[in-house]
């Protein structure tokens, strides 16, 4: 048998696991710091880093960001990749049909979503459907996609550790790892924060963004000299009883040049538009998110995070919120309440990159150490990047498992 150790339970780890474990030869330990929970709990999971200019997003929880996206489809950077000799076309096909990614029916595209794909059709512009991997039969539309899914409509990464664990992969809880072992140039195990280490043949490095470098750097390896995330901020105003806030987010966007408009509501605009109206509540706000592709001039350090907002950022995110507010005052939000939130970062990704720090098959320079997480993207695709991290990690485990 070959020892694996997959650091993370996350949407990449998982899918590397659930690959991986076809093969018998293959015994699977996933090692992962946060606790298994319910799907619609797992907004009691969010880890969000303020040490920082620019608020950080991120989860520690099985299943990890996967439970709290809104459980968007859309492939990305696949013509980058093959500059990289990585063609993901098939594993692209194959979570296509495992998860049944689709458009979503006219019966769950909500009043405000139609209401604002009329208003910026006004305006000359056109809101196109998100495709999402969620089954319209089990969802009852109550706008909770990126607090955790309550009634099992939207895929998550739990459904790949199910299959990896039916092929007898070890989960482990509640542990962190803090360090590699390697000896003579090749990966030998990892140490834990509960003075335990655990030998292995195989090292999958899957702990996300900000901790993957950090471990990578604990043995030599030069990465974190990058680190990209997706900028986002939430424009909205008062529209009395929208209640957008019970449909899908982001069912519908808009895709312009360095910019991505959805529909989206968030919590963080309630007080700013309880400025010029009192009596608001969150089924008063109409809103949209706004995001941006960022660039790679963030940083990850042992004891540092550096991630900011610069001009072409800033000029980019004003730009998306006048286009976002001129559509919102179209379709009736009242014109003095338009407000955004904060800028915050999700999806920390490009941290490990493929051409720096890994291969065309995810290894780094040390033997059978390997990355599949959003750390391995060589650029921010501007787009929800969980579709083309899967189709990665996929691949990844398909690697291995014919390895072995």
């Amino acid at each position: 048998m070959t020892e694996i150790v997959i650091v993370g339970a996350g949407t990449g780890g998982l899918s590397v696991a659930r690959e991986l474990s076809k093969n018998p030869n293959a015994n699977i330990t996933i090692i992962e710091k946060g606790p298994l929970s319910n799907p619609g709990e797992a907004y009691n999971y969010y880890d969000v880093w303020d040490k920082n200019e620019m608020e950080l997003i991120k989860t520690d929880v099985v299943g990890g960001s996967s439970l709290v996206i809104a459980g968007n489809f859309v492939p990305s950077l696949v013509d980058e990749l093959k500059e990289y000799d990585i063609d993901i076309t098939p594993q692209l096909k194959q979570l296509k049909d495992e998860i049944g990614i689709q458009t979503m029916p006219e019966s769950h595209i909500g009043k405000i979503n139609n209401l604002l794909k009329d208003a910026a059709a006004e305006l000359g512009l056109e809101m196109q459907a998100m495709p999402k991997g969620i089954n319209p039969a089990k969802c009852k539309q109550c706008g909770k996609c990126a607090w955790g899914c309550p009634h099992g409509a939207k895929w998550s990464s739990l459904s790949d550790l199910e299959v990896a664990q039916e092929n007898g992969a070890k989960l482990i809880t509640n542990e962190s790892v803090t360090g590699l072992i390697v000896e003579d140039n090749k990966i030998k195990g990892v140490k834990t924060d509960k003075a335990k280490q655990y030998p292995a043949d195989i090292v999958v490095l899957g702990a996300g963004g900000m901790v993957t470098p950090k471990l990578l750097r604990g043995v030599g390896i030069k990465a974190g000299e990058t680190f990209a995330v997706d900028p986002f901020i939430t424009v909205g105003g008062y529209y009395k009883a929208a209640k957008q806030d019970n449909e899908i987010q982001m069912n519908k966007f808009i895709r312009l040049p360095h910019i991505v408009i959805a529909s989206h509501t968030s919590q963080f605009l309630l007080p700013k538009i309880q400025e010029t109206h009192p009596d608001a509540t969150v089924d008063d706000i109409i809103s949209f998110m706004v995001k941006i592709p960022d660039n790679l001039k963030g940083h990850v350090y042992m004891n540092e995070v550096v991630k900011g907002i610069d001009f072409e950022d800033a000029s980019l995110l004003a730009r998306g919120a006048a286009i976002a507010g001129s559509i919102l005052v179209k379709a009736g939000a009242d014109v003095e309440s338009i407000s955004s939130t904060h800028v915050r970062g999700a999806h920390l990704i490009a941290s490990a990159r493929i051409g720096d720090v890994v291969d065309s098959n995810l290894e780094t320079e040390i033997e059978n150490l390997y990355v599949a997480d959003g750390s391995v993207l060589p650029k921010a695709p501007g787009l929800p990047p969980i579709y083309t991290i899967l189709a990665l990690s996929r691949r990844l485990g398909q690697h291995l498992a014919d390895k072995l």
